[in-house]
């Protein structure tokens, strides 16, 4: 058995390659190749729509970034308007005391005037009183209602140009 390269063979044997060739290339490689572009095409359009979505990420992460910035502003807006508020508010509330620890002190002070009026009216009435009964002791006898009334005037009146003088 020699090993003869039969040309026929080789020939036949070619010619069934090439056309197996042809068969695969336009029965097997062609949708083959088709399905692998296919899938090329949507891996890709994955990668499109991640790299949009991050893009749409980032772009809300700069909005929220953005409306919080302004929140916390606004925030910090309202803490100082609310503290304004409550220094005011407290300053009125110390005005309001100050009038009213006035009003009082007034009602205080006439009220005290009022008394000092009643204790010198009483005074007076227990001075004239005992007025009357030294006179009568002095003088042994009781004199009449007309002429009571006139010496304790006089007497009363004497007793209260001191008192003026020194006040």
């Amino acid at each position: 058995m020699t090993l003869q390269p039969d040309l026929q063979q080789i020939i036949s044997q070619s010619i069934s390659f090439l056309l197996l060739l042809v068969v695969l290339r336009r029965f097997a490689w062609g949708p083959l190749l088709k399905m692998l572009d296919d899938r090329r095409a949507r891996i890709e359009e994955g990668f499109k729509k991640i790299a949009d979505g991050k893009a749409e990420l980032d772009r809300l992460q700069q909005e929220l970034t953005k409306r919080l910035a302004k929140i916390e502003d606004e925030a910090r807006t309202k803490i100082q308007h609310a503290a304004l508020e409550g220094k005011r508010i407290a300053m009125q509330i110390q005005e309001d005391a100050r009038a009213q620890a006035l009003v009082t002190v007034e009602k205080a002070k006439a009220t005290i005037e009022l008394e000092i009026a009643k204790a010198k009216v009483t005074l007076r009435d227990e001075v004239a009183d005992m007025t009357m009964e030294a006179v009568e002791r002095l003088l042994r006898q009781k004199l009449d209602d007309k002429t009571d009334e006139r010496l304790v005037a006089s007497i009363l009146d004497e007793l209260e140009r001191p008192a003026a003088k020194r006040g």
